[in-house]
């Protein structure tokens, strides 16, 4: 099992490596470290590994010559050399610990090309070796000759859990020796993991799905099996904590089976999970729960059958589940709505035995639009800080309605803001919010507002400014903002004076406090340069400083600043000022910049010869709207007139191919009715034949669209696309 490499052959060609000029952190001189592994002085050459583990798992973009050290590493590993602790090493570099790296292709590429040098740990005697060694091939992606050391291995593999990572590895290695395995391994009396695992192999290979595959999938849920709970982990496509696995075989599973059109199938084996009792039931439930979850984000109509298994769990004894059901029915919107007298029960807590839970509830019944959820918001409006958040529209999820105005919950709000011992620090602000949006009916809530004032200057001059507008307090409250505005700090200022144009319609003090924010530091200038431009004509005093922050250059200041310096700009002066945008907006563009692309849309004809470089923006969802949107405003026709082609300055791009990127933003990106509209003005008014055929069959795709980054509210998103599509369709 050791290779007979000797120190000569082990460190052949280290020399050759141009050390100097690849920088690696930690191991100034990675040839002496490598080196001193090889060392007699076990102490010394345990610390040199050490000094690789800090080297090669830094966070940082790119480390080049990390590549350059695997081999040598994995010739010492083979030889036997801290064979455990360097397996370790080069499965993390593989998996990208600790990362993200610009360079993971590379590293993945150089430890799979050492391969050969590590098979032969499959038959290590240390369980943990062969782990390490299973792991890197599972890793390394299609290796024929991997797969063929696993299937040697195969039957002589003790462990069972290890025989279960085997399978694993091999389906990443080779598929179809993956499924040869797989056959005899849904046996009824091998492991249940293994026959889980078999069952996800046979599947990849297109088997038929039958009575015993369901039984070999679901056999880890047998009743009276208690079932360890795996490590808690943060799920960032969700925003939730997960306590499954990271890599769960029953929620790929479920996945693969929908993604072949058998989601009503993978419905059942959740559902079969589900309704197991007795011994590691909670662990088996969140697992299900995970399945249920990623089916809901991947599939349009799975809310709607799996819905009615989330009913039953929402007041389950695991907290854990019952938080799980929460987050999902969060998620999933109006088809949760048959859940809500569950939900109810949970929300209507008393007690406070569990009142966290509590207010997840009734945070999910607020944003189903159950008119019972408010009366119980007042009543316990002190320990519902998620509801709240949830009230006013500002949950994770994005798409909660303000709660309608009630009396009761106006004068539990008010008792809160009486009493800051009752609320946590976020309260006032949210309150805030709250009120505003009830506008004069929250009137006989301003003394309390105008108790916020001094410490709360941020939030509250714009609830006073919305619940006094049109009422016999406006005089009053005028006067609080006027003496708040001239005695608060720079930043406190722009807040008062901003609500006292809202109420008054006096710009002057609004000017002077912008003024003075746009001479101030970094966090000013970004609050101030945006409300300039809401004065439009009558922020021309403030046009001089505008003018030097197109040029402005210091440490923080972005091209998004200097844009939003130039949109400002813009909306004060207008045409006026196009002339002079026009070099700053160039130089953003080339940089990539969606703010300035916005920019030139709004500019139009007088923004003509930006054409050009408006085209490569449409590569990228996060520029193409804006850059479509851009070129259609610098595009000449009539009215009710298709525009022409090509578009844009000296046929930038084709109608067809701009439609087609319209399209495409429909499909995977977001602000889909302004898509919508600028396929409908590309079409002189209405949509083109060949658009309403492509809207039509993406209205009919049971697939959402991938995730863009980090979207928690996928799911929500993609109900409001469905719902543009379908109303733009029907007109």
């Amino acid at each position: 099992m050791t290779t007979h490499l000797n120190l000569e052959e082990i460190f052949a060609g280290l020399d050759d490596v141009e050390w100097p000029h690849i920088g690696f952190s930690y191991a100034e001189f990675p040839a002496e470290k490598l080196r001193t592994i090889g060392s007699a002085d076990a102490e010394v050459a345990r610390e040199a590994v050490g000094d690789f583990w800090a080297a090669m798992n830094t966070r940082a973009p790119r480390y080049p010559a990390t590549v350059e050290c695997i081999p040598f590493l994995a010739r010492l590993c083979a030889a036997g050399v801290f064979v455990g602790e360097l397996l370790e090493l080069l499965h993390s570099v593989a998996y990208g610990l600790n990362q993200p790296r610009d360079d993971q292709d590379a590293l993945v590429a150089a430890v799979a090309a050492e391969l050969p040098l590590l098979l032969p740990r499959l038959d290590d005697p240390d369980e943990d070796n062969r782990r390490w060694t299973i792991g890197i091939i599972a890793l390394c992606g299609r290796s024929r000759e991997a797969a063929e050391a696993i299937r040697g291995r195969w039957t002589r593999e003790p462990d069972s859990d290890l025989r279960t990572e085997m399978l694993n590895a091999c389906r990443h290695a080779d598929p179809e020796i993956a499924a040869e395995l797989s056959v005899a391994a849904i046996a009824p009396q091998e492991a249940p993991e293994l026959r889980l695992a078999a069952t996800l192999s046979l599947v990849l290979a297109d088997a038929l799905w039958t009575p015993e595959l369901a039984a070999a999938a679901t056999a880890w849920a047998l009743p009276g099996d208690d079932v360890e709970s795996a490590e808690r982990w943060f799920d960032t496509s969700t925003g939730d904590w997960k306590e499954t696995d990271r890599d769960d075989k029953f929620v790929e599973l479920l996945g693969l089976l929908a993604g072949r059109g058998a989601l009503a199938e993978a419905a059942a084996l959740a559902q079969a999970v589900l309704a197991v009792d007795g011994p590691g039931e909670g662990f088996r439930r969140r697992r299900a729960l995970s399945g249920i979850d990623e089916l809901c984000g991947e599939y349009r109509g799975a809310p709607v059958l799996l819905a009615p298994l989330l009913v039953p769990l929402v007041a389950d004894e695991d907290a854990a589940v019952a938080e799980q059901v929460l987050a999902v029915l969060h998620r999933i919107g109006p088809e949760g709505r048959l859940a809500a007298d569950a939900v109810l029960a949970v929300a209507d807590s008393r007690d406070g035995s569990d009142d966290e839970l509590a207010d997840k509830a009734l945070g999910v019944l607020l944003d189903l639009g159950d008119p019972r959820a408010v009366p119980l918001l007042a009543r316990d409006l002190p320990r519902r800080r998620n509801a709240l958040e949830v009230a006013i529209g500002r949950s994770w999820r994005g798409g909660g309605s303000t709660a309608p105005f009630d009396p009761a919950l106006l004068d539990a709000a008010r008792d809160l803001l009486r009493n800051p011992d009752r609320r946590n620090s976020s309260a006032p602000r949210h309150l805030c919010s709250l009120l505003a949006s009830w506008g004069a009916e929250a009137a006989p809530a301003l003394p309390e507002l105008y108790s916020l004032l001094d410490k709360n200057p941020q939030h509250a001059p714009a609830a006073i400014a919305a619940v006094a507008a049109g009422t016999d307090a406006a005089a009053e409250a005028a006067a609080r903002l006027t003496a708040l505005a001239d005695a608060a700090s720079s930043y406190d200022r722009m807040f008062a004076a901003d609500a006292l144009h809202k109420l008054t319609g006096d710009a002057a003090p609004l000017v002077a406090a912008l003024g003075q924010g746009l001479a101030g530091v970094l966090y000013e200038l970004r609050y101030a340069m945006p409300r300039a431009g809401q004065l439009g004509a009558a922020g021309e005093p403030l046009l001089p400083r505008l003018r030097e922050l197109l040029a402005y250059d210091d440490r923080g200041w972005t091209t998004d600043d200097r844009m939003a310096a130039a949109s400002s700009m813009y909306a004060i002066a207008g045409d006026a000022v196009a002339d002079e945008l026009l070099p700053v907006l160039s130089t953003a563009l080339d940089k990539r910049s969606a703010a300035a692309t916005w920019l030139v849309r709004r500019i139009g004809i007088p923004a003509a010869s930006l054409a050009p470089q408006l085209a490569p923006l449409l590569g990228s969802l996060r520029t193409a709207l804006a850059a479509a949107g851009a070129l259609l405003a610098l595009a000449r026709s009539g009215p009710g007139k298709a525009l022409p082609d090509p578009i844009g300055s000296d046929g930038v791009i084709s109608h067809d191919d701009l439609a087609e990127v319209l399209l495409t933003i429909v499909e995977y990106g977001g602000r889909t009715k302004v898509a919508i509209a600028l396929l409908r003005q590309l079409g002189g008014g209405t949509f083109e034949p060949a658009a309403v055929d492509a809207l039509r069959r993406i209205l009919a795709n049971e697939h959402r669209p991938p995730p863009i980054g980090y979207e928690l509210d996928r799911i929500h998103n993609d109900q409001d696309r469905v719902a543009a599509i379908g109303a733009a369709l029907a007109e």
